[in-house]
């Protein structure tokens, strides 16, 4: 797979279809990979709204990161055709990697081809079909015709796919409830710990001042309710599930009072 640049890549249509089509008019399920959904994995990444350069051969991190080639470039190909992601290739902007760090800027010869795609695009935009010439037809009678019943449009179904437009940016945020004092493990940044849930073990790492919360909750209340909210990072799967990593998490912790029953 020769994607040296991801900036060229040419997205995969069929022969009915445009040479160059702009893939800002696609509704986004059409063109995520159902086992590639790139926005939710790597949200500082990728950004429909406002695209940044990608790092070259970032394909070869997505390819450690364990997905498959052929999903690869059938999603890079379509988030990398869109005008929007086109237009972010200028001379000197700031190429980023998975993590949204920067990773190497993009040149002036880097440039040609999105240009040239830009510009086909316009073209094709500006490309008007000519009308036929109108036909006179003598009028013999007029004949007034009865008005039209207007059916109500169909309402969508709830599956519709969304357009661009219907697509706004966001920040996915996790909330986790636990009751109970996990033993952390110390590390350079703070207390790491783990929650199972019903679906996954989130694991996160609290700083010290956040972590002292939980403690007082255990020594001051006999029965505690925290919650955790943070950012959703990485997803990965092992033998004993899968394991969602929690970052920028903050913590409220409650007490948890007993309802006592009324003697009657």
């Amino acid at each position: 797979m020769n994607m040296e640049s991801v900036d060229n890549l040419q997205v995969s249509m069929s022969s009915d279809e445009p040479e160059q089509q702009d893939t800002d008019t696609i509704p986004v399920q059409t063109w995520l990979a159902p086992q590639l959904d790139i926005i939710a994995l790597y949200p500082a990444c990728f950004d429909l709204a406002r695209p940044r350069p990608l790092k070259l051969r970032i394909h070869q991190d997505l390819i450690e990161a364990g997905h498959k080639r052929s999903d690869i470039k059938h999603v890079l190909g379509r988030y990398c055709g869109r005008i929007r992601y086109l237009q972010s290739i200028q001379p000197g902007a700031v190429r980023v990697d998975l993590q949204g760090q920067p990773a190497g800027e993009v040149t002036e010869a880097e440039c040609d081809s999105p240009r040239a795609r830009l510009a086909l695009i316009s073209a094709q935009r500006l490309a008007i079909p000519l009308k036929p010439k109108p036909v006179k037809i003598k009028k013999i009678e007029k004949v007034k015709k009865p008005k039209a019943v207007q059916e109500p449009k169909p309402v969508p179904p709830l599956d519709a796919p969304l357009t661009s437009e219907s697509i706004v940016s966001g920040r996915l945020e996790l909330t986790v409830k636990f009751t109970e004092l996990p033993q952390p493990v110390i590390v350079k940044s703070g207390m790491k710990i783990g929650v199972q849930t019903d679906t996954a073990l989130v694991v996160t790492t609290l700083k010290p001042k956040v972590w002292k919360k939980l403690e007082k909750a255990q020594v001051d209340w006999t029965q505690w309710v925290a919650a955790m909210t943070g950012k959703l990072g990485a997803q990965v799967g092992s033998d004993a599930g899968t394991i969602v990593m929690l970052e920028e998490a903050s913590l409220q912790v409650f007490e948890k009072k007993v309802k006592v029953e009324k003697l009657s």
